[in-house]
């Protein structure tokens, strides 16, 4: 522990050194407050490019297993055996379509009980179709769900534009803002909605939503999920399951768990993307050496700077190892001196990033079509990274201060009293 001897010399040592004191905590400031902006801008794209992958879709998806025709040579080499009726032709490739998840309440309620970082489960009977308005007709994505379970996968009903979504009745649909202006209909007009097999039903639009994701605004729609399984020849049975993970980077070790006792396929949102993992990878990567060389600036900072005060102070240094300072004492000086200097900069640093990051947050970018406005800067600030960085540059300029001060605890009385 620093005694009162070295409290003293440090803090007057400060004090007397006003110039590079001041330049000292304007160095580490700026430094802290590039930590700041820098992490919490790149956090804030992070997140920003996660909720755009995973915003719109489910994290994990349960369907069924795809069943493929197996050639007669294929049965002899995996061992199959010969009894049944044998069919032969030419093999050809079918357009797939998804088979049924019967008896989905069970296979729903387990999932949901399955523990707490499931946050959402909701059944789908879902498909590619085609949206019909005179001579326009659009590729769109058909979905029978229950609205208010998928509500908490995929966030309509806060997005909506003008009309409903929870109480959607038969022969209702909500779609998004974009494709009604494609189509040029509003609340209140049919639609006529086809599937890919050629079944199709003039609908009612009762709700218009803008949820800032383009595949949902642009190509989907939603209607009871009774209606999705009529429209699909489903009966009471579904093609999908949705689940909502706690934790998106989790969701492949959920799939995992989930494949154990589900005796259909399983997947997480992770399988499919792993381009964008890559690419947060890297940007992460970029993030830390941003942070690494930062630090690194600061610290020589630090050092060059204690280094003169060490130079300028030699004579008081001499004097008070004449009057029998230790080199302990000299070296908890010095060491005393970079780290309040780094904890005065981290502290003003960190509080000025704080609000700039604060100020820059309240700018919003130009309102979208439907009125929807978001931030310009997608900032992502949490208490972790004010604390850490304050922290940090604490433990930086503790290093810093080590070779200055054991260049000081190393001079000899005896040769500075004589040089001057």
């Amino acid at each position: 522990m620093p005694d009162r001897l070295s409290w003293s010399v440090a803090w007057r040592g400060l004090v007397r050194s006003k110039r590079l004191t001041a330049l000292t905590l304007v160095v580490l400031s700026v430094s802290v407050i590039l930590v700041v902006f820098l992490t919490a801008l790149i956090d804030g794209l992070e997140r920003d490019l996660v909720e755009e992958t995973t915003g719109a879709i489910a994290h994990v998806l349960i369907e069924p297993r795809e069943r493929e025709p197996l050639a007669l040579w294929e049965r002899e080499e995996l061992g199959a055996p010969d009894d049944g009726p044998l069919y032969l032709g030419e093999r050809t490739t079918l357009t797939s379509e998804k088979g049924a998840i019967d008896n989905w309440q069970r296979w729903g309620r387990l999932v949901d009980q399955f523990g707490p970082e499931i946050q959402g489960v909701s059944p789908a009977a879902e498909g590619q179709g085609f949206a019909i308005r005179g001579e326009k007709r659009e590729a769109v994505r058909l979905y029978g769900i229950e609205p208010r379970r998928y509500d908490r996968l995929v966030p309509i009903q806060e997005n909506l534009v003008e009309g409903r979504f929870y109480e959607l009745g038969p022969g209702e649909i909500t779609i998004g803002y974009k494709l009604a202006q494609t189509m040029g209909i509003g609340r209140g007009d049919r639609l006529q909605v086809t599937t890919a097999a050629g079944t199709g039903r003039s609908m009612r639009v009762v709700g218009l939503f803008d949820t800032g994701f383009g595949g949902i605004d642009n190509a989907t729609v939603f209607m009871r999920l009774g209606d999705g399984q009529s429209l699909f020849g489903l009966g009471s049975s579904v093609n999908a399951i949705g689940v909502e993970v706690q934790r998106v980077f989790r969701a492949d070790r959920v799939a995992d768990q989930l494949q154990r006792q589900i005796p259909y396929e399983v997947t997480s949102w992770i399988a499919d993307n792993e381009r964008l993992l890559r690419a947060l990878e890297g940007q992460g990567r970029s993030s830390d050496l941003i942070i690494f060389f930062t630090a690194v600036a600061a610290a020589f900072a630090i050092a060059s700077i204690l280094i003169v005060l060490v130079t300028n102070k030699l004579p008081e240094i001499g004097i008070l190892k004449a009057m029998g300072a230790t080199r302990r004492q000299i070296r908890t000086v010095f060491a005393l001196q970079g780290t309040l200097l780094s904890l005065a900069g981290g502290v003003l640093g960190a509080s000025a990033g704080v609000v700039i990051v604060e100020l820059l947050s309240n700018i919003e970018g130009p309102p979208t079509a439907s009125g929807r406005t978001e931030p310009l800067f997608p900032f992502e600030l949490s208490p972790e990274l004010v604390v850490g960085t304050v922290v940090g540059a604490v433990l930086i300029g503790f290093v810093a201060s080590l070779v200055p001060a054991r260049r000081a605890s190393n001079v000899d009385p005896i040769e500075v009293i004589r040089s001057g």
